[in-house]
């Protein structure tokens, strides 16, 4: 302890030096990441700017429209240029009937008293449809086991007519006659009559087809 009148002298402590290496290290440091970022900088690709981008080239070409046509579809009318005749007689085996006979063909009705017959011919195409007495029997086609008093034919063509189902057929393709479907099978006469046809040896596939068609256009 000092005693009085003494003069007391308080020694303060040193004072520390400025750490010198320490800011030169963080000076260093800063400069390494400012190096870095420059040369990171340099490798990477430079965002694209869309309002500086070249707007591209816009070339109209004119071409002639295609002008596409609807497919013309022709329904022909069968009515509009056949011929319709009726002709036949009411009795117990037969009934009157109309046909439908197409151009280039030519008809002809003969009546009497006891028979009703009509001829539609084309050349040496002939079409009979005769109403008068006569035999009556079934008719037998291929593969059909024969009957008495039955047609026999080697061939046929089936028609279908508006109020049965009809067949012609022939032995020696020249003279067809047709037969229509009944209870019991096939028969002839038809309820309309005898039908016949008479056609050259070499017969045309049209013509005949005309005759077929005469044939599916009956009405009662």
């Amino acid at each position: 302890m000092a005693e009085e009148g003494e003069q007391v002298i308080v020694q303060k402590p040193p004072k520390k030096g400025l750490n010198l290496w320490k800011y030169i290290a963080i000076i260093l440091i800063f400069a390494l990441i400012g190096v870095g970022a420059y040369e990171w900088g340099k490798t990477q690709t430079p965002s694209t700017n869309i309002f500086n981008m070249p707007k591209p080239t816009i070339t109209q070409v004119n071409t002639s429209p295609t002008v596409v046509q609807p497919a013309l579809t022709i329904i022909p009318n069968p009515t509009s240029s056949l011929k319709k005749v009726s002709a036949g007689m009411k009795n117990q085996l037969f009934s009157p009937y109309a046909v439908m006979v197409p151009p280039g063909w030519v008809d002809n009705n003969t009546v009497n008293t006891n028979s009703d017959t009509l001829t539609i011919t084309k050349g040496q195409y002939v079409l009979t449809i005769s109403q008068a007495a006569g035999g009556a029997g079934s008719c037998n086609y291929p593969g059909d086991t024969p009957e008495p008093m039955a047609q026999v034919f080697t061939n046929f063509v089936g028609i279908t007519g508006t109020f049965s189902q009809f067949r012609r057929g022939t032995t020696d393709n020249k003279t067809y006659t047709v037969c229509e479907q009944k209870s019991g099978g096939f028969s002839f006469p038809t309820s309309v009559g005898y039908i016949t046809y008479n056609v050259p040896t070499q017969a045309d596939q049209s013509s005949l087809g005309e005759m077929d068609q005469m044939v599916a256009s009956l009405t009662k």
